[in-house]
């Protein structure tokens, strides 16, 4: 691949992740599905493994009771072929529809990307080490 490629590649996975962020402050699942795989698998602390389907119906059943609100910041992005990985510092907070608190988290989140037969990258797994800030 060339260094252009390479940064273009780069460029399109940090507008992944921005638009990532937009659609679940915006409580937007159909844009998130657009953003990932089929067979997405998510990992976080202390749960079993997430596939598409159990993350819809959480992401679903927490828009209900709290406005999301994300802030990433990419540490770094290496590309190989059809397959990325990248780390970023990921802040969340969830504002309560009904007033209260607001809970924040933050932390490390490592993502594996694949570059689809269409052109785009989307999560195909992501590692979340969000934790109570």
């Amino acid at each position: 691949m060339s260094q252009q490629t390479d940064e273009q590649d780069e460029q399109e996975i940090r507008a992944l992740i921005d638009a990532w962020c937009e659609a679940s402050s915006a409580g937007d699942l159909i844009a998130q599905f657009h953003l990932m795989t089929r067979d997405v698998v998510f990992l976080t602390s202390g749960r079993a493994p997430m596939r598409r389907d159990e993350f819809a119906a959480g992401f679903r059943a927490m828009t209900e009771i709290a406005s999301i609100k994300c802030r990433s910041r990419v540490q770094e992005i290496t590309v190989s072929g059809d397959l990325a990985v990248c780390w970023n510092l990921l802040e969340v907070s969830f504002t309560p529809i009904e007033g209260g608190q607001v809970r924040k988290h933050a932390g490390n989140v490592l993502t594996a990307l694949r570059r689809g037969s269409d052109g785009q990258w989307r999560i195909w797994r992501d590692a979340n080490l969000l934790t109570p800030a």
